[in-house]
């Protein structure tokens, strides 16, 4: 008997190790799966970002072309935003769904270019919408400004490579331009709170939404109105909520959506079809996407993978200039 109950519980144990091996091996199999689906996802960003500069909406589609293809080429063309496309790779089988890819690709310029804000008019704006509260703007605002200066000269609220918060960290003020938004964690005062959002800084206000849904280094600074948000759209000087909701609403005319026709032609017909002031017309554009925003989601019998990246396109060649794989985009 007891011979038999050993050789039970050593078969019983075989069977379990082998199960487990069995499980991380599928596991591993399909992280690296949903891996490649991911950067086939960049491959088609590259490719729709490419056909963007050479599709002619007004020739309509070409024989054999995907109408699909067609349509959202046309789209980043008219510097408007790629949402949630999905494309599938094989058939559903007897282990689950099909392999596939979530694609969104979004203008850099639909974003506030941290580096070309004013730091007296804009600034407090954007740092409004994050939800930091006033009376922390002139220390973020001097300090932030003393970080990208080419000086050693000190702010009335900033901080310079002689601050004892720096000494601590052993590292001077960069003095040049932001390469990252979450460089902003290395500048004296700013917290992860205030960049990517988070719990309130104090009891009884709100939480934080943060910096970094509203923020990039890519582009000139002129903000992209067929892609930008309202919550982008409001920390614009004068741009109130009324201005902002028309913009979006305007956007895209009745019968328009998911169409060649969706979106500003130019900058022209932004203030002839809405009631914003033509005094922000140097902080507009409708079509530019040079840097492009793109965020793909790999997935495999439910493992993910994710690739967020910013690719430049010069209408010759279109490269990446910023990646970051994980788990999720």
């Amino acid at each position: 008997m007891w011979v038999l109950l050993i050789l039970a519980l050593l078969v019983s144990s075989m069977v379990y190790d082998m199960h487990v091996e069995a499980s991380i091996t599928a596991y591993q199999r399909n992280r690296i799966q949903a891996q490649q689906y991911a950067r086939a996802g960049t491959e088609f960003a590259r490719y729709l970002l490419w056909k963007s500069v050479r599709v002619r909406p007004q020739l309509g589609i070409a024989n054999g072309e995907d109408p699909d293809i067609f349509l959202q080429a046309v789209r980043l063309q008219r510097g408007m935003a790629v949402t949630n496309y999905v494309r599938e790779f094989g058939e559903e089988g007897p282990e689950g769904k099909p392999g596939k890819f979530t694609l969104t690709m979004v203008p850099e310029q639909a974003f506030r270019n941290i580096n070309r804000l004013n730091p007296d008019t804009e600034w407090p704006l954007l740092l409004r919408a994050a939800g930091i509260p006033e009376d922390l703007h002139p220390e973020l605002v001097d300090c932030l400004m003393d970080w990208i200066d080419g000086n050693d000269t000190m702010r009335v609220n900033g901080a310079e490579s002689e601050d004892a918060v720096y000494a601590e960290r052993g590292y001077p003020p960069k003095n040049a331009m932001l390469d990252t938004v979450e460089e902003l964690l290395m500048i004296k005062g700013w917290s992860k709170a205030m960049v990517f959002g988070g719990l309130p800084l104090r009891e009884g206000e709100d939480p934080l939404t943060g910096v970094a849904p509203l923020a990039t280094v890519w582009g000139d600074g002129a903000v992209n109105v067929n892609s930008a948000t309202r919550e982008v759209l409001l920390t614009i000087p004068t741009v109130d909520e009324t201005v902002a909701d028309d913009i979006i609403a305007q956007r895209t005319p009745e019968n328009t959506a998911g169409t060649i026709d969706e979106g500003y032609r130019n900058v022209s017909e932004v203030f002839a079809r809405t009631r914003t002031s033509r005094a922000l017309q140097g902080l507009f554009t409708a079509s530019e996407h040079s840097f492009m925003r793109v965020l793909v989601r790999g997935e495999c019998q439910g493992v993910h993978s994710g690739i967020r990246c910013v690719m430049w396109n010069d209408n010759r060649r279109v490269q990446p200039v910023f990646w970051r794989e994980g788990e999720e985009p």
